[in-house]
């Protein structure tokens, strides 16, 4: 793999990216070492410096762990508990908590080379059209997510024909397309915010943030949307309820 120095891309955020695809799609598995920052900056021709800011920002993502004077290694999977929440929007949840919710588009578009892990999540083949769309989301006019979806263009040809900084994506696919949202699983976890995060959020370096990753299917059981999201730490909680298993007193 080569970096494009034509591109607009910075080369630390291009090789960022290539090492999170390589742990995305598997072929990095947890604990497996990465090359070192030599092996690197000679394989991409980048300076010792760039090579360190990529690393830096993976391992504040917590998809790899540093260990002073051995390496970078792929994280191991974190704690998964399955729990039963709503299948609904960023603003249908926050809505009804009586909140004042608002948005800003931060981009909105047909993705031209998207990763090789959202073609899988999506059960899509490559040269499928995706939607990407990008936005802020605000509560009582403070900065509280990050959020990108991908959706499924061949479902909602004329989404992008919408004011999506205003209007809510679950509600145009029911709505508009008349689909049917059938179930969603989502991950979350805990991570360090990188800067765009830091700079979008208003955070204050080093900060906590919850990702969390969440897969949408219709009741066709064919994936809709595809989404990543990061929250604020300190604004966000996810509660749960814990059942008693009546096999564990038998």
């Amino acid at each position: 793999m080569s970096l494009d120095r034509q591109s607009l891309t910075p080369l630390y955020l291009q090789l960022k990216e290539f090492l999170a695809s390589q742990v995305m799609d598997g072929s990095l598995q947890p604990g497996d070492a990465l090359p070192s920052e030599r092996q690197l900056c000679k394989e991409f021709d980048l300076s010792r410096t760039t090579v360190r800011q990529a690393l830096r920002e993976l391992n504040q993502e917590s998809l790899i762990r540093t260990v002073p004077g051995r390496g970078a290694f792929v994280a191991t999977s974190q704690l998964d508990l399955t729990v039963k929440v709503s299948l609904a929007g960023f603003t249908e949840d926050a809505s009804r908590q009586g909140m004042a919710t608002s948005s800003r588009l931060l981009g909105a578009g047909l993705v031209s080379s998207p990763l090789p892990a959202i073609i899988e999540a999506m059960g899509l083949q490559t040269g499928d059209k995706i939607v990407q769309v990008e936005r802020l989301y605000l509560v009582n006019n403070t900065p509280l997510a990050l959020h990108t979806a991908y959706l499924n263009y061949c479902f909602c040809p004329q989404v992008l024909q919408h004011n999506l900084a205003e209007e809510s994506v679950f509600r145009l696919l029911c709505g508009e397309y008349g689909l049917r949202l059938a179930q969603a699983e989502e991950q979350v976890y805990a991570a360090l915010a990188n800067e765009q995060e830091i700079e979008m959020l208003n955070l204050v370096y080093p900060a906590a943030v919850l990702r969390a990753e969440r897969t949408t299917f219709l009741d066709t059981g064919e994936v809709i949307e595809f989404s990543l999201a990061t929250y604020c730490g300190e604004w966000y909680r996810m509660s749960m309820l814990l059942e008693e298993l009546s096999d564990v007193y038998d």
